[in-house]
């Protein structure tokens, strides 16, 4: 990205994460997205690209998006973000963790401003991050696909809602950075998203919850397992 900063898309473990590296060029300081799998290879791709990590941010409270959260702040000082709706949902804990509301904004470096969208469905504070012309989705939206709404906590009228705001309001050429590597590309930008996505071809809610509670994405069977959840 221009204007001094970037977003660094890597994919590790077995499910096909997505994690992001979100930085300020000028100061080298950068956030992590969704830390899981494996810190040290988190660690070692900042340490690669001479980024220190200053923040961590969580698109929602899933094991395969957190479970480094721990090993990561035992090696950095960092801030922990994540919708207070999510950890209220969820019951996740964590130290430095911040607990934010939609539309609260990170600072990265001098640089780089992230904004929190709250995008519930596939959890309740399930979050997406904006940075000027891009969206990192979590498992909101995939490229050609969107979110489970069938673990607990997941509701598909509300993802419905969700993905509709969010094509309606966002311009079009706005790059969607996804939470899984589940598509034929690994970003896309909305407008493409509307021609293609099944997802977001459907005019009423009825159709989209018969389609997405029925339909299949890859790994669907694989089941959650938080270690945060609520009894």
């Amino acid at each position: 990205m221009s204007d001094g900063i970037f977003v660094h898309q890597f994919e590790l473990g077995p499910w096909d994460n997505f994690i992001y590296l979100l930085g300020d060029r000028a100061t080298r300081t950068c956030a992590v997205v969704d830390p899981a799998w494996d810190a040290a290879t988190i660690l070692r791709e900042a340490e690669r690209l001479e980024l220190k990590i200053t923040d961590i941010l969580c698109t929602h409270s899933h094991f395969d998006h957190v479970d480094q959260v721990d090993p990561l702040l035992d090696e950095v000082d960092a801030r922990v973000h994540m919708l207070n709706a999510e950890v209220e949902f969820s019951g996740f804990r964590c130290e430095n963790l911040v607990k934010a509301a939609p539309g609260d904004k990170v600072k990265i470096g001098d640089h780089l401003e992230v904004t929190m969208v709250h995008t519930p469905g596939h959890t309740p504070g399930s979050t997406s991050y904006r940075i000027r012309d891009a969206l990192v989705t979590g498992d909101t939206l995939f490229i050609d696909g969107c979110g489970r709404c069938d673990f607990v906590g997941g509701d598909p009228a509300v993802m419905y809602e969700t993905l509709q705001t969010l094509m309606d309001r966002l311009p079009k050429d706005t790059v969607l950075y996804p939470g899984h590597n589940y598509g034929a590309t690994t970003t896309a930008t909305v407008d493409r998203q509307l021609e293609s996505n099944p997802y977001l071809q459907h005019a009423t809610v009825a159709d989209f919850v018969a389609h997405r509670m029925t339909g299949k994405t890859p790994n669907s069977a694989l089941p959650p397992r938080p270690d945060w959840s609520p009894e």
